[in-house]
């Protein structure tokens, strides 16, 4: 729309500034004319265009704060422990009484005087029900496995066909 509407420059100048120095006698109506405005205008403004103006909440937002604050209040929420799980806890640091058994007593000799000798008749106890006699070592055996695995690798490494067509 070309500025002159009246047919030039200076007489559309000329009507603005006459009108401008009425605006003074109106301005007690710039509220209450604003206010009506935007009492017809505002309910048809998107509601996604006030939040992301930010003068409107975003529910989403917020529901997804609450969740967030609600999963943290759970994670810091005080454990409920049974009676006897309590009991446990407060007397964790109190030490266990030990019985000394005969061996430990024993032992206790032994590391006096500096003679273990009593040990090897029970380590020679041990092994005798460790080791079934007749039986041979496990090495052996896993030798023999290796040499079998060896064995059934062997064949048509080369991929040659075998069914004795020759296609030269």
């Amino acid at each position: 729309m070309p500025l002159p509407l009246f047919g030039s420059a200076r007489t559309a100048a000329a009507f603005t500034i006459a009108k401008a120095r009425a605006l003074p006698r109106f301005a007690g109506w710039a509220l209450p004319l604003a206010t009506g405005a935007l009492w017809f205008v505002w309910p048809a403004v998107d509601e996604q265009w006030k939040i992301d103006m930010g003068i409107k909440a975003d529910p989403e937002a917020a529901a997804k704060a609450a969740a967030a604050a609600e999963e943290e209040a759970k994670k810091s929420a005080p454990v409920q422990l049974s009676a006897e799980a309590t009991k446990k806890v407060e007397t964790a640091y109190k030490a266990h009484v030990v019985e000394e058994t005969d061996d430990d007593k024993l032992l206790a000799e032994a590391a006096k005087k500096g003679d273990f000798s009593f040990l090897e008749d029970k380590w020679e106890a041990f092994n005798e029900k460790a080791i079934k006699p007749g039986e041979d070592d496990d090495d052996e055996e896993e030798e023999n496995d290796e040499e079998d695995d060896d064995d059934e690798g062997e064949g048509d490494e080369g991929g040659d066909d075998d069914d004795g067509d020759d296609d030269e």
